[in-house]
């Protein structure tokens, strides 16, 4: 159903938070209100496949040489730092490059799916017990916490985020109609 919402109807509005690429995005088409939370990234996961390259170009380009001199240990250690440097830039940004949250606000529920690439998993709130439960900050350093609850359930939403994120996130799912409340309620943020 929230596929269908998302794949028909004419008149859709199409709005990113932010101008750098989107951290938050808000789509409204045939009275679903879609809010995206996408991680903000330095380099994506091209950019990061054309960094690797260019450490195995260079770091071959010297064990070669060292090979060329007679040190060929130096070879067998070029292919493991550049292997292991792979790895790890494939298991950090290579999942959060394709992380994304999707929190689709209908009448009645409200449908957060979270993934890789695509929906990994699903969970549904009935409305109107859910809501926007935000955590503020104890010290100046802290990031505000951003919770889909319901009488069951509580869910963590944009802890890829960074504050200015959660922030918009935070005022995208306020327009979306969800009600807010919070930890300190008697207190402003």
């Amino acid at each position: 159903e929230i596929q269908a919402a998302y794949a028909t109807g004419t008149g859709s509005a199409v709005h990113a938070v932010m101008e750098t690429p989107f951290m938050v995005a808000t789509e409204s088409r045939n009275g679903v209100t879609v809010v995206t939370l996408k991680p903000h990234l330095s380099a994506d996961w091209p950019q990061v496949k054309r960094f690797i390259a260019l450490i195995a170009v260079v770091v071959f380009t010297v064990a070669a040489a060292w090979t060329l001199a007679g040190i060929w240990l130096a070879l067998p250690f070029a292919f493991l730092e550049v292997g292991l440097i792979g790895y790890l830039l494939y298991r950090v940004c290579f999942r959060l490059s394709y992380l994304h949250q999707r929190i689709a606000v209908e009448r009645g529920r409200v449908v957060l799916h979270e993934g890789v690439r695509g929906p990994d998993r699903e969970w549904i709130l009935a409305r109107p017990a859910a809501h926007l439960h935000v955590v503020l900050p104890v010290k100046e350093v802290d990031m505000i916490g951003l919770h889909l609850c319901d009488d069951d359930t509580r869910l963590e939403l944009g802890a890829f985020l960074n504050g200015d994120g959660r922030e918009q996130a935070r005022q995208a799912l306020r327009d979306a109609g969800l009600v807010e409340t919070s930890d300190r309620w008697w207190a402003q943020g």
